[in-house]
């Protein structure tokens, strides 16, 4: 009896599977330090995209009545962003070296997780990403240094 019991209930209670359900572009821009814990990124579950998607409605429609987005919708810029941040990446000059980072834009905000080296300058990241077209507010969560601290939510793979 113990055994079903602990049967059913790892079955009822097994973790939700977590995907882009918004379908946010996610991406790596650099891969040069292998150690580096990979983000969880707009991996959600279905119950965490049932709660958020009022907001995220709201809110991107908010953009456009209030006169700040020229689309629809504030996610509706996320697709050129990303092509944006992939560009500048690839040209040089915007990421630290050695550095293993990932990019998620999500209704013109932008996020950059990882790891980059112990000289790294807090906020230098986020004034690049600022400053690319359409982008309204960029943050870092990093692991500066190989015994920084991570503070983004990791991913289980």
């Amino acid at each position: 009896m113990g055994l079903a019991l602990l049967s059913s209930a790892a079955s009822a209670g097994e973790i939700e599977a977590r995907k882009n359900w918004f379908d946010d572009p996610y991406f790596q821009v650099s891969n040069q330090i292998h150690s580096c814990p990979e983000p969880l990124g707009p991996l959600i579950t279905e119950s965490e995209a049932l709660r958020e998607s009022h907001h995220r409605a709201e809110r991107g429609t908010r953009c456009h009545l209030e006169g700040r987005c020229r689309h629809p919708s504030s996610y509706d810029y996320d697709k050129e962003i990303a092509d944006r941040i992939k560009r500048a990446a690839e040209s040089g000059g915007l990421l630290p070296r050695p550095s293993t980072l990932w990019v998620l834009a999500q209704g013109r905000r932008v996020w950059i997780y990882g790891c980059v080296p112990a000289g790294y300058h807090r906020g230098r990241l986020e004034k690049s990403l600022r400053a690319i077209p359409d982008v309204e507010l960029a943050m870092e969560e990093l692991r500066v240094g190989p015994r920084g601290k991570v503070t983004y939510r990791r991913s289980e793979r």
